[in-house]
């Protein structure tokens, strides 16, 4: 596995610590911290840490972004999802400075119209006035065209040498890097770390 290491970018959650400064020593440019995650309500959950981890994030010199956990069911769930994520990226000081990452990946959705949920979901961030959206997930949902490819795609795959997706924006690559418990993603055309 050949992985550029200027290029590199991790995602954090609430798992993590509150600082997060040390994943620049790790050689990574940025950081996408989970800020929130759906429900049937739309409402669901809030990192207790998002603010403390970007905060970390950027006084250590490292871009952050932010990613919403899809659980949305419909188009008006994920809508409601989308309102909820912009209400807090905004409350944490967020503006259209950075990347807005959906996460469609939960098991409990699969059965679901995930692609046009997805839409839904982008095409309201995009009203609100976010226009960085990627989409995240594994593989195999890129593959079985569980998701839209229209907006940039980050792609989770640790078995190979790389995203196994044409047109793939960046490949999480590890979910233990350095041997610690911390994804780490190569960023293939800078939207992340550029």
């Amino acid at each position: 596995m050949v992985v550029e290491m200027a290029n590199l970018f991790a995602d954090v959650s609430s798992y993590q610590t509150d600082d997060v400064s040390y994943i620049k020593d790790l050689g990574a440019q940025a950081v996408v911290v989970k800020i929130t995650e759906g429900s049937a309500d739309g409402t669901a959950y809030k990192n207790p840490k998002a603010l403390n981890q970007t905060q970390s994030a950027l006084e250590a010199g490292m871009k952050a972004h932010l990613y919403h956990y899809a659980l949305y069911t419909s188009a008006q769930d994920a809508q409601n999802e989308a309102d909820f994520f912009n209400d807090y990226a905004k409350e944490l000081g967020f503006n259209n400075d950075c990347v807005m990452v959906i996460d469609v990946e939960d098991s409990s959705i699969e059965s679901t119209d995930t692609y046009n949920n997805t839409v839904a979901f982008l095409d309201r961030l995009r009203n609100l006035g976010w226009d960085k959206l990627a989409v995240y997930s594994m593989a195999s949902w890129f593959w079985q065209q569980k998701l839209p490819t229209t907006d940039a795609i980050w792609v989770a795959n640790y078995t190979t040498d790389g995203p196994g997706v044409d047109g793939a924006t960046a490949w999480q690559f590890t979910n233990a890097y350095n041997g610690l418990s911390l994804d780490m993603s190569d960023d293939y055309t800078g939207l992340f770390t550029a």
